[in-house]
């Protein structure tokens, strides 16, 4: 199958008219009427009916159908082609979170550097839920991720390597400071800094709020965990961050959440579903699970 006849035939779908596709695509008309036909061939089904009385473009039922699927399918293509073409590399394309990154992963670094693979890696630094995507996109091949719930989903293979607890912090002159714990239904007023939709700090946040029955306000969000950090400890909003990330010289307080709430920060080594890794890799993965959490 042509996937060049597909992006044709989804264009035609959008626009149904095979003049502006023919445009959009800069090749002649013909060439769009003959990849149609060509996918009609493929499937042994009509995908197009032409009413000229009417002047018009319909899309049958079976044609609807494959424009439902045909994105699946270039995303698949597409996939094959990226991981095809990692194999003439050496390079063991990485996707490493900040948090992880300087929490946890020095643990193996030492290892890693004296057997060779601290020197093949091409780590991809960003939050989480942006290094799945790219892991489910084949951008990278490896990833080890945080999560507020453990994985479970059907386009990757995760093995948990251990969790840590999610904790308000505050300013040491916010009220709130003089507590060892806190409940969120009790904070529904307070002004919250966030960590911005890179990183799985959003949705736990969100599961803590939909648990509580409250809505806080995020009055800012930021990419930068020092700056988080930095702003409360100005006492110009709280926040909720991996409590391991928060250090005795950053001045603020850390106090425990108390709902009874499954969410923690999960952290896992995880590869796309299907997945075959080198050897390299491998012995690299092998590496990643010794970790301790």
């Amino acid at each position: 199958m042509n996937t060049r006849d597909l992006d044709y035939f989804r264009a035609l779908v959008d626009c149904q008219n095979y003049t502006m596709v023919a445009k959009q695509f800069a090749v002649s008309q013909p060439a769009v009427t003959q990849a149609i036909h060509r996918l009609e061939k493929e499937f042994a089904v009509k995908l197009v009916i032409q009413d000229r009385r009417h002047q018009q473009t319909n899309i049958t039922r079976a044609g609807q159908l494959l424009y439902k699927n045909a994105r699946q399918i270039q995303a698949s293509l597409q996939l094959a082609h990226r991981e095809i073409q990692s194999t003439l590399q050496t390079d063991i394309r990485f996707g490493l979170p900040p948090i992880i990154g300087t929490l946890y992963f020095p643990q193996i670094a030492e290892k890693l550097l004296q057997n060779g693979l601290l020197q093949q890696l091409k780590i991809t630094e960003t939050g989480s839920d942006e290094l799945l995507r790219k892991l489910v996109h084949g951008e990278i091949n490896i990833a080890l991720l945080g999560s507020y719930l453990p994985f479970d989903l059907p386009t990757v293979r995760a093995v948990h390597l251990g969790a840590r607890p999610f904790s308000i912090i505050v300013s040491p002159q916010n009220s709130l400071a003089k507590q060892a714990a806190v409940s969120f239904k009790n904070l529904g007023q307070a002004q919250f800094i966030g960590l911005d939709g890179k990183y799985v700090h959003p949705q736990a946040f969100r599961a803590y709020c939909d648990f509580a029955g409250v809505h806080p306000e995020v009055i800012y969000r930021t990419p930068d965990i020092s700056w988080v950090k930095a702003l409360v400890k100005a006492n110009l909003g709280i926040s909720l961050l991996v409590r391991d990330v928060v250090k005795a010289d950053d001045g603020v307080v850390c106090l425990e959440i108390k709902d009874q709430l499954p969410v923690s920060f999960n952290i896992s080594v995880v590869t796309r579903a299907g997945y075959l890794p080198t050897t390299d890799e491998q012995r690299f993965i092998d590496q990643l699970l010794k970790m301790k959490i």
